[in-house]
This record gives structure tokens, C-alpha cells and sequence, in this order.
């Protein structure tokens, strides 16, 4: 995956209920918290923002992390997207932050990937 990718387009078949199910026993499962969004989006949080204000790119495995979820249903299918800004991490971790951000989304798009192909459901993927 690119590191200009910001975002990940999953098409499955059936409806956004359930597609929106599949995503948050992913999240949950990891430990991401859901977020509602001012702008009525869903994001799931995982790390510490205090500890990642505090020490950066340092934090480690509390590093601070945003994922935003959109889903838009269709006749037939359900359009789920995963996307981060792609200067996350910059703010609290500088360049470091940024990179780390960037893997740690990267990672977590292609292991959310794979659990929606367990479902049997997913039919593309398109990274964006």
C-alpha cells in the first residue's frame, strides 16, 4: 500500500446494517473505541491521546490513532470506506508520528480487509 493512501473503499454485498456490524466486531475486537463524529461520521479510536501528547511518536503501542468509517448502501451492495488523514500522526508525533500513523492504518485497512473476505461478503477492495 501506498503511502499516499489515505483511504480504502471495501464493496460487500447486502445491506449497510450489517456491513456496519462486521466493522465494529472488527474494531471492537481490537479495542478501538466508536466515536460519533460532529459531521455525524463514525471514527474508532485506539491509544492514548494524553500519553501521545506527551511523548510523541514515542508513545509506542498507546500511540494515539483516528479511523474514520463511511458507509453509503446501494440496491444491491454497501460501500464501507476506512479513511485517516494522510498527515495523521504529524500533529502529536511530527514526522515520526506520521509515518507510524501511516503503517499503523495501513495495517489495520488490510487486516479489516481480510475479516470482511471472512465474511464472504466482500466482493472488491479499492485503495484510494
Amino acid at each position: 500500500m501506498s503511502e499516499r493512501t489515505a483511504s480504502v473503499l471495501m464493496v460487500m454485498r447486502g445491506d449497510e446494517q450489517a456491513a456496519r456490524a462486521d466493522v465494529a466486531a472488527f474494531f471492537d475486537a481490537r479495542g478501538w473505541v466508536p466515536r460519533v463524529r460532529d459531521d455525524g461520521s463514525l471514527a474508532y479510536e485506539c491509544g492514548s491521546r494524553g500519553r501521545t501528547v506527551l511523548l510523541g511518536a514515542l508513545a509506542g503501542r498507546k500511540f494515539f490513532l483516528t479511523g474514520i468509517i463511511e458507509t453509503r448502501q446501494d440496491a444491491h451492495t454497501t460501500d464501507v470506506v476506512y479513511r485517516w488523514g494522510p498527515d495523521a500522526g504529524l500533529a502529536l508525533g511530527g514526522t515520526i508520528g506520521r509515518r507510524r500513523a501511516e503503517r499503523a492504518h495501513a495495517e489495520t485497512a488490510e487486516a479489516l480487509q481480510r475479516h470482511l473476505e471472512e465474511t464472504g461478503r466482500l466482493l472488491r477492495t479499492h485503495r484510494r
